[in-house]
């Protein structure tokens, strides 16, 4: 044992990046609000889209190749476009990603290790810095959209779309999106988004070599037309390499810096370089969440049953101490009887008292209907009354008149006539006396019936007000209006 820290280095590359989340458009779930202050964007313009980039470095050298395609009638079927092409390419991808990273987030994460996850995370700053300043990487800002004359100053190279640190999440890393760059495609345009080929320029070819089985024997397979020809296998691979050059500039970093050693994962000397190994490691390590994630449940169950049991037994306790529950049972039954015929009455009551409730409403609503012709007569009589007592007046005006002079026949029987108005004026007074009478009787009926309905209870509300609540108040204010 050295006693000196020894902490992995990652390098993980991907085909297919999330760029929301990378440029957090998308905040994950696993993002500590706390630290976002700690994400920062290395690249200038990063608002720039992929589409805007494609069109700067393909469009020209993808339209000249297309144009002569077509003039040999074999271009019509390649998309207008090389984005959309490349967006159509079962092969390629529109960009590709690099996460770098030093340790996991045992040993340099924030939660558990905080001193060393800052010390990661100034080595992994001073690590994006160099990645920029490679030959090899070239970023396209606006500045170099705008210019019509700028291409990317080498004939191979990664073009970085944006590079951004997060330091919101469990450990601190970086992502790196890119375009495999290149000038020197055999196959369609000579310009290209051509992961090997970019690689290769740079001095990291890909090799393949056929495949054997752990005997030695050369393993073949059949093609389509059933001859054998040989199963290749990866021997080397170019961006792996690539990967393992940048990484071991960081291992000299963290060891110069803080004394760090690179620990190497696995029997490979180089580590888990390749996707596909670090998607197994990925794998094995979430296969170990759910074996613990099992262990959990069982343990769950486990307690759960204990649980039940020690239920079921203290029921069992209580049903002993019921006389093992026949008497209790028994006395039971005979209260549940007792209560139900006790619900019995008062469903029964209830159904009573509702058939009152029935015939009380209706006898309102006749005496309601009684009410309102009356109203309907009183109005009429007071009509005929104002214009008698109009006609009355004139009369005794004439008889001050007939008193005083001297009278024709013909103006006597104009008297006479005055006369028999003032009669019919005093039957309609006598008349109009009675139906007040009337009024009176009804309506010391109507608070007889008051009377009967403020004994019942509905709702919390005595059955009057109820009522009077439904029916509306110009019932009383009517009833008032008679008595005065």
């Amino acid at each position: 044992m050295t006693g000196k820290k020894e902490k992995t280095i990652s390098g993980a590359m991907y085909s297919a990046p999330n760029l929301e989340h990378n440029l957090r458009t998308h905040i994950p779930p696993n993002s500590v609000e706390e630290r976002r202050h700690l994400n920062w964007v290395y690249t200038k313009d990063s608002e720039i889209t992929l589409q805007q980039v494609y069109e700067k470095l393909f469009a020209k050298p993808y339209k000249e190749w297309r144009d002569r395609e077509i003039k040999k009638g074999r271009g019509k079927r390649f998309p207008p476009t090389y984005y959309e092409k490349i967006e159509q390419d079962k092969q390629k991808h529109l960009c590709y990603e690099i996460i770098w990273q030093i340790g996991d987030m045992r040993d340099t994460g924030f939660i558990y290790t905080p001193d060393d996850a800052n010390r990661a995370q100034d080595l992994l700053d001073e690590f994006a810095k160099y990645l920029l300043e490679l030959p090899e990487v070239c970023v396209v800002t606006q500045k170099e959209l705008d210019d019509p004359n700028w291409k990317p100053p080498f004939e191979a190279g990664l073009i970085v779309h944006h590079m951004v640190y997060h330091g919101d999440e469990n450990s601190p890393h970086i992502h790196m999106t890119y375009i495999p760059y290149t000038t020197n495609s055999s196959k369609g345009a000579p310009i290209q988004n051509a992961f090997a080929q970019t690689f290769k320029d740079l001095g990291y070819p890909t090799t393949m070599r056929q495949a054997v089985t752990e005997t030695g024997d050369l393993v073949w397979q059949k093609d389509e037309d059933g001859n054998l020809k040989p199963q290749m296998k990866r021997d080397r691979y170019g961006g792996a390499d690539w990967v393992e050059t940048q990484k071991a500039i960081l291992q000299d970093m963290m060891l110069k810096e803080f004394g760090w050693e690179r620990f190497y994962k696995g029997s490979n000397p180089r580590g888990n370089l390749l996707l596909s190994d670090y998607r197994r490691e990925k794998a094995a390590e979430m296969a170990k969440k759910e074996e613990r994630k099992l262990e959990d449940i069982k343990d769950k169950v486990t307690t759960g049953q204990a649980t039940i049991q020690a239920q079921a037994e203290q029921m069992e306790a209580m049903l002993e101490s019921l006389g093992k529950g026949a008497e209790a049972e028994r006395q039971l039954t005979v209260r549940i009887t007792d209560k139900n015929a006790e619900l019995d009455d008062v469903l029964r009551n209830l159904a009573d008292k509702s058939i009152e409730l029935d015939e009380v409403k209706q006898d309102l609503t006749d005496k309601k209907s009684k009410v309102r012709e009356q109203e309907q007569k009183l109005t009429l009589i007071k009509e005929d009354a104002d214009e008698t007592i109009q006609k009355a007046k004139f009369a005794e005006e004439l008889i001050d008149y007939f008193r005083n002079t001297n009278s024709s026949d013909r103006e006597k029987a104009y008297f006479e006539k005055m006369l028999n108005l003032k009669y019919e004026n005093e039957c309609l007074k006598q008349e109009n006396q009675e139906l007040k009478t009337e009024n009176r009787s009804l309506r010391a009926k109507l608070e007889e019936a008051y009377d009967f309905m403020r004994q019942f209870t509905i709702n919390g509300m005595n059955m009057l007000e109820h009522f009077l609540r439904s029916i509306g108040e110009w019932v009383q204010q009517k009833v008032a209006g008679m008595s005065r």
